[in-house]
């Protein structure tokens, strides 16, 4: 029972994390690495 809990905890984090990275990519704040040479720098900088 424990084990199915703890599953079940996994996955309902890993959705919520899933559902604010795609929620932010729409709103165009995909990139934090704080790199200037990411290759995707120039859309994070508008």
């Amino acid at each position: 029972m424990a084990e199915i809990i703890i599953v079940v905890l996994i996955v309902l984090y890993t959705g919520f994390i899933i559902y604010k990275k795609a929620k932010d990519m729409k709103k165009g704040k995909f990139c934090n690495c704080g790199r200037d040479d990411c290759p995707s720098a120039t859309k994070c900088r508008k």
